[in-house]
């Protein structure tokens, strides 16, 4: 049964003062929240920009339509939003294939708004895909792919760009798909890290 984030730090700061749980203890949570999902973790290009030249309000708006455009295609990947921070989306998913057609959607969906926009009202999304075992709490998720997912969403992709953990990439084509994908790799915090740019 999924808690909220606050319930883990509590469940954690039990074993600082008794080291000795530590391994029951990770056996347990992992059993609690731990489960194998798809993520997707959405950012928006040009929030520095456009709030140094155009106010935070105004980029807060770009981010409502951002949201109307996003919400219904999570919903209709029957995917989860799990949080929303700063410009930032994440949401997770049964499998990627769901993710892959919620990201497809956002990017399709905010190119047509986009045509018809100024370049400072536009939407642009930054997509960054993962999959594998994590917590997955009702108010946030924790673990590897998730940072993967996260860095290559808000550090990594560019405008309308979806990119894939070499985990994703490898579960999608588990499920039958074989998407057109340029084959890239990053070091991130001295790791090197393979992923996909979906073409």
């Amino acid at each position: 049964m999924a808690y909220p984030r606050e319930e883990l730090y509590r469940k954690l700061d039990l074993r600082l003062d008794d080291p000795s749980i530590v391994e029951a203890q990770d056996a347990e949570i992992w059993r609690e929240i731990g489960v194998e999902r798809a993520l997707l973790v959405m950012d928006l290009s040009g929030f520095t920009r456009l709030t140094r030249s155009r106010g935070i309000l105004h980029f807060l708006t770009v981010y409502r339509r951002a949201i109307h455009l996003v919400v219904p295609a999570i919903a209709e990947a029957h995917g989860r939003i799990v949080k929303r921070e700063a410009d930032n989306v994440i949401a997770t998913f049964v499998d990627v294939d769901a993710a892959v057609d919620a990201a497809e959607a956002i990017v399709e969906g905010s190119a047509a708004i986009d045509a018809h926009l100024g370049e400072d009202e536009r939407v642009y999304p930054c997509l960054g895909l993962g999959f594998g075992r994590i917590l997955e709490l009702t108010d946030d998720v924790f673990g590897d792919e998730v940072n993967l997912a996260f860095k290559l969403g808000e550090d990594i992709a560019k405008r309308n760009e979806i990119l894939l953990t070499d985990a994703a990439m490898r579960r999608l084509r588990t499920l039958g798909r074989s998407p057109d994908a340029e084959a890239l790799q990053v070091v991130c915090g001295g790791v090197d890290v393979p992923y996909f740019r979906l073409r």
